[in-house]
Parts: structure tokens; sequence; C-alpha cells
């Protein structure tokens, strides 16, 4: 693994350096001095009709995924001198928690907006799981050249395959795994530690190659089951478990590039198409900023996390080049296990490692 994260943060570092060697440094957040992406440009002399929309995320209502329908609302309000207005529908209040839901409302135009993850995109195609093959990217910097290029553009086929414009590509992040029993510095430390992971059969399999003891549950139970001893750990973006407390439940985390989430922002395609063509670009060019806004935001929350939860006590552990090739081979097979490349296809599996 590359370096490709400056903390600036002073950690407590608990590596067992006898058996897996010295500390390499973690996921590197862009620059607090990045600009935002501005709004696009009102249209002067057009007048648009008035529509509100509705945007709905799995994420709660203080979150960057809600922001991003936000900012997506008041760039495309301001372009059109207020005619048209979304409202933010957080933790998928449309469906009652539902996910699944939520995706399907946007597809059969009940809802108009979406942000949802990959993982749960997946349970309507799973070629979508692509984006969380293990180790795909090593840096942020990885991610944006992938997504916002060729491989992206080829992942945002399948969404759009399904009844749905794809606006943008958001981030959930790389997803770290903590634990109660023991700093995870290389191959050896995950064998056997009861984890929770996310219900994804690729999830699972990397996992289980890296001889974790996973399960699945659903995240409702699992700030129980950590402080029961259920679980020993579990594995999600930093700002999601920092969402449910899991560092009061939970001594040590892993800082690494493992596994990662995006999120497909997207509009129902029948809406989209009735739009004008001056909407539509109205449209585009805000999905677009709002995503970009909302991964800058999400990487922001990495770092705010890490250094919330090293003044609370929590060990935080970043694999050394050689511990992280290590996970690396010992998942390699992912890549080419026969069941997995035909539920992902070797065409994706190819744009997005060349």
């Amino acid at each position: 693994m590359k370096k490709f994260l400056a903390l600036s943060l002073t950690l407590v570092m608990a590596l067992s350096l006898a058996a897996c060697g010295q500390k390499a440094d973690a996921p590197a957040a862009p620059a607090a001095s990045a600009p935002a992406a501005s709004a696009p440009a009102a249209s002067s002399g057009t007048t648009f009709e008035k529509m509100t929309w509705k945007y709905a995320c799995s994420a709660t209502e203080n979150t960057c995924w809600a922001d991003m329908g936000r900012d997506f609302g008041q760039m495309v309000s301001d372009a059109t001198g207020g005619a048209v207005t979304v409202e933010v529908y957080a933790a998928d209040q449309l469906t009652a928690g539902n996910q699944s839901e939520g995706i399907q409302g946007v597809i059969d135009g009940t809802i108009d907006l979406s942000a949802h993850s990959n993982l749960i995109y997946s349970s309507f195609d799973s070629r979508l799981n692509v984006v969380s093959l293990p180790f795909l990217f090593d840096s942020f910097e990885d991610v944006d050249a992938k997504l916002d290029g060729e491989a992206g553009a080829a992942v945002g086929k399948v969404v759009e395959e399904k009844g749905l414009h794809l606006l943008g590509i958001g981030e959930n992040g790389f997803r770290h795994p903590t634990n109660s029993v023991r700093p995870i510095t290389c191959l050896a430390d995950m064998k056997g530690l009861k984890l929770r992971v996310a219900g994804s059969t690729l999830l699972n399999t990397a996992y289980g190659m890296w001889g974790a003891n996973w399960s699945n549950a659903n995240w409702s139970e699992v700030y129980t089951g950590l402080q029961t001893g259920t679980y020993d750990g579990q594995e999600n973006p930093l700002p999601t478990a920092d969402g449910a407390s899991i560092a009061e439940v939970q001594k040590y985390v892993t800082y690494w590039t493992g596994v990662y989430d995006c999120i497909f922002f997207t509009m129902n395609g029948d809406l989209y198409n009735s739009l004008s063509p001056e909407l539509q670009k109205i449209v585009d060019e805000a999905g677009a900023k709002a995503a970009q806004n909302q991964r800058k935001l999400q990487r922001e929350g990495d770092q705010e996390v890490l250094q919330k939860w090293a003044d609370a006590g929590v060990t935080v552990t970043e694999l050394t080049p050689e511990a992280a090739q290590e996970f690396k081979d010992a998942s390699a097979a992912c890549y080419t296990d026969p069941a997995i490349v035909e539920m992902l296809t070797q065409d994706l599996i190819d744009v997005f490692t060349k």
C-alpha cells in the first residue's frame, strides 16, 4: 500500500513491531484549502416550471449524504430562479428506513432523487459490487482517477440500465475494521476475530480469506452485539461507525484501503428525460458538483473521527506496506474466482484494474 494520507494527528499507536514491521501512512484526505465547487450559472431570461423533488438517502440528517441533497437543491434552485425545490428525506424516511426500497422508489418514480451505497445497489445488480473488490484502490487519488474516468462511466451505465439517470458518484469511503481484542497490524491479527461484516457476498468472501470469523447482522443490532461480546468487532466507514458510538465499545481501529464504498446519486430516468435540455444541463452540472463536494466532506469527516477516537483512547493502527501486501495477496483470488467473476463480469473488473 503506497502512502496516501498525512494525518495531522498525535496518536498513540500500539503496533506489534516485532511481528509486523513499522508504521506506514494511511489514506490521505484532500488539502483543506481545496475550493468548493461553484453552482451552475442561472439561465438568463428563461422561465422554468415550478417543481418540487424528493431526495432520499440512507444516512441521517446530520451527514454529508443529506448535505449532498441540500447542496444540489440549492444549486438547482439558484440556477432556476427558485423554480425547482428539493426536499431532503434522510435515513430513508420515505420507505420506513428500508434502503433497498429507497432505491426501488427512485426506479419506480415515487421518489425523484436518491443517494445509496453500491453495496445496497448490488442487490439490484451484483455487478455494482465491483467497486468493493479488496484493495481495488490504493489512495483517494486513485479513487478519483477511476470513478471520474472510464471505470466510473462503465459502472454508471450499469446503474442507468435500471431506469435511472446518474447525476454523480459520491463516497461512503474506505471501510475500516474495529475490534476490542487486539490491534490488527498484520494478517495473523485478523485470524479468528468475530467480526460483523456488511451483508455482501464479496465482503464475506474477502473477510473469510483474511481469516476472520465473520457474520452478518442488522446495523441496528451491532452496538449491543459489540457490547455483549457477540462480536469482537465490525467494519464500516468511520463517520458511519462514529454515528453509532462504536468507539464506546471498541478499543482498536485499523485505518486502511481494504474495501471501498461509493454512493450513486441518481434521478428517476423518466423525470430526467421529461426535463428541457437546459434544465437537464443544470441538473447534471449541479449533481456532479454536489457529489464532488460530498466526497471532500466525507474525507474531512474521516480525520475528525480519527482525532476524536484517538482523544478517547482508541488505538489507531496503520498497516505497513508489507502487512498490506499480506492482506492483498490473501484476497487476490477474489479477482479470479469463477463465481465472483461471473457476478461482477470480467469486463468491469478489467476496466477498474487496467
